[in-house]
Order: structure tokens, then sequence, then C-alpha cells
């Protein structure tokens, strides 16, 4: 099934959003998009009409072939990630922009080896999992963390520009140890690589730790 780009990004959208909401909403893809409802509305009729969704009582979820499609798309998104920043040494950013492009032409047998050459990773660089992977993920938000206890960073929640250019100035990333040392309602103050530095609550809402 051929698809344009637009109407697979609405896919892989509301795979992440049933991840975290069971649904999705068209408000929902009104801000993820920051398109009008009216181009939302558009798509999803499009989406609806070969199958890859149903709606009801307004909520949207994918059909068993919308979910295909969208782990598919994931998948090669989040492998294109692995291979620009294990193999070929970009930073997270970039590799994450690029990963948008890329996703949409791997055939799927060259994403297969893709995969190969990584060794199968778990995750892409920022935690997510790879669909396909028997990955459970457990965690807190740094928000929610208590003062003077040393965690894991173990996820960067969303993959905004500014979010991941935030945590890799400061080496937020999967498998770093991070102590929150005090809290208050806008500032988190954290060690991390043995030093002290003063975070927004916006990034520590964003970082996902475990003990």
């Amino acid at each position: 099934m051929e698809l344009s780009e637009p109407l697979e990004n609405y896919l892989k959208e509301m795979y992440e959003i049933e991840l975290l909401k069971g649904y999705a909403r068209v408000s929902d893809l009104i801000l993820a998009f920051n398109v009008s409802p009216g181009t939302v509305s558009k798509a999803l009729e499009k989406l609806e009409k070969i199958g890859l969704i149903e709606r009801d009582n307004k909520k949207i979820k994918l059909t068993a072939e919308g979910k295909k499609i969208a782990e598919k798309l994931i998948k090669a998104h989040r492998l294109s990630e692995r291979l620009l920043t294990d193999i070929i040494g970009l930073d997270w950013i970039r590799a994450h922009q690029l990963a948008h492009r890329l996703e949409h032409i791997w055939p799927e047998d060259v994403v297969d080896k893709i995969d190969e050459l990584l060794g199968k990773p778990l995750t892409c660089p920022h935690g997510h999992p790879i669909p396909g992977r028997e990955v459970k993920i457990n965690g807190i938000k740094l928000s929610e963390a208590e003062c003077n206890k040393t965690y894991k960073v173990i996820m960067i929640i969303r993959e905004e520009e500014w979010i991941l250019s935030m945590a890799d100035e400061l080496n937020i990333k999967p498998g770093v140890e991070i102590k929150l040392i005090k809290k208050n309602e806008n500032d988190f103050v954290i060690e991390i690589d043995s030093k002290k530095e003063s975070i927004p609550r916006a990034l520590a809402e964003e970082v996902l730790v475990s003990e």
C-alpha cells in the first residue's frame, strides 16, 4: 500500500499517542502537527477509508494494518538514528532530523540489514524501544523523583530539538547516572558527571529515570 509521507507521519504519531493514552484525539494531532482541524479531518478521512484507523466517539485508534505500517516506520526511524550516531558519528539531534527522511525511503530488506549490522539494538539513542523488541520501560519522570537519590536515565521522552539539545549539552543520556539535589516549582538542581547543574522543570518532565 502506497501512502504519502504526511499520512505515514499521522500513523506514526497516533501509534506513539496510543502507547501513552490508549487512543488519540483530533486535538492531539492538531497539537503534534500544528495544523488546522480541517487538515487533520481530511487526513483521518483518507486513513479511515483505506482501513488504517477506526473512529469511535471522538477516539481514534489504529487498525491492525495501520499499526503494522506505523511500527515499520518507527523501526526504520530508530535504526536510522542508531546507524547515524553509532556508525557514522553524527550527534543525536541531526540523526533524529535525518531519520525522519530515511524512515520513508528504506526498503524493508535494507532496514533488516541495518538491524543486523548494528547487532539488533533494543532502543534508539534516546531510549525509545525499537518495535519488535521485548523491552519494558519502567521509570518515573525526573520531575517526580526524590531528592538526594541517584537514578539512571533511561529515556528522553519527547524528541523535540530543544529538549535533545539541552539534554545533550548536560550529558543527560540513557545509561548516565543522575542525582536530584533539590527541586521547586520551576527549577531543579541535579548532580551529573560530578557537577551540579540547574535545569528547568520543562526538561525534568521529559527525562525518564529508574532507581
